[in-house]
């Protein structure tokens, strides 16, 4: 199921999301048109083995190997790879940042990007394998969301063999969906060795360690009550 769009919007502007997402593009444009783009992205992905090693390749990288674990969260390998992930962010990022506040979201953004990262560092510390793209960040999104608003209704597309089906959803179906098809194949890659470094090239483990993170930390970072961005909504709109 594809996520278009929440039904209880944020009742202020998300200006760290959009931001997030400006960036992002910035970053991908830059990246198609280097004229070697494999290089570009080597050289700001995280590399476990260049992390656990303490490698530091040739400039543009980051002096310090730790730090592609942030650079990294702004690369992406297709327009397919930025589209969903975009709007994954665009759907459930807004009320995530209200309930922060502009910058402790920012922060909350991210640490929990930089969590998953550093769970995927873990889990295959000798891979020479890159691993670029928001999706820890944006699990860290997720995460906090389904603790926050799990009956938030969620407009959905879901494809029912060549036919989009257009569905409202609980957020904790939707969300909970996601993040099971994570843990079923990221711990299934490993107990089966079907994947030494990445399952199916999709850096699972990141996505795990950013939902877990966002889980955890959302008590931590929001500074409103759940249930203020509802009340809100209805008086802005009614």
């Amino acid at each position: 199921m594809i996520p278009i769009g929440d039904r209880d919007r944020s009742p202020v502007f998300p200006i760290v999301v959009y931001a997030i997402v400006v960036l992002n593009v910035y970053v991908f444009v830059r990246e198609a048109q280097t004229p070697a783009p494999d290089a570009f992205v080597n050289a700001f992905a995280v590399i476990p083995y260049d992390v656990t090693h303490g490698i530091v390749l040739a400039p543009p990288s980051p002096p310090l190997p730790w730090f592609t674990l942030i650079t990294s969260q702004f690369l992406h390998g297709s327009i397919l790879h930025i589209f969903f992930n975009m709007l994954f962010l665009l759907v459930f990022g807004p009320e995530i940042e209200y309930l922060c506040g502009h910058f402790r979201f920012a922060v909350f953004y991210l640490l929990g990007g930089t969590i998953a990262g550093l769970t995927q560092v873990l889990v295959y510390p000798g891979s020479h394998v890159p691993s670029i793209g928001a999706s820890g960040a944006i699990a860290a999104v997720l995460g906090g969301y389904i603790v926050t608003f799990p009956t938030n209704t969620i407009q959905t597309i879901v494809p029912i063999g060549c036919f989009p089906l257009f569905l409202r959803l609980p957020a904790i179906l939707v969300i909970g969906v996601w993040a099971a098809v994570q843990f079923v194949t990221g711990f299934g890659a490993i107990s089966t060795r079907v994947a030494s470094e990445q399952g199916g090239g999709i850096a699972y483990f990141a996505h795990i360690g950013g939902f877990l993170a966002g889980v955890l930390l959302i008590g931590f970072f929001r500074t409103r009550p759940p249930g203020s961005v509802g009340r809100r909504y209805r008086y802005y709109y009614r």
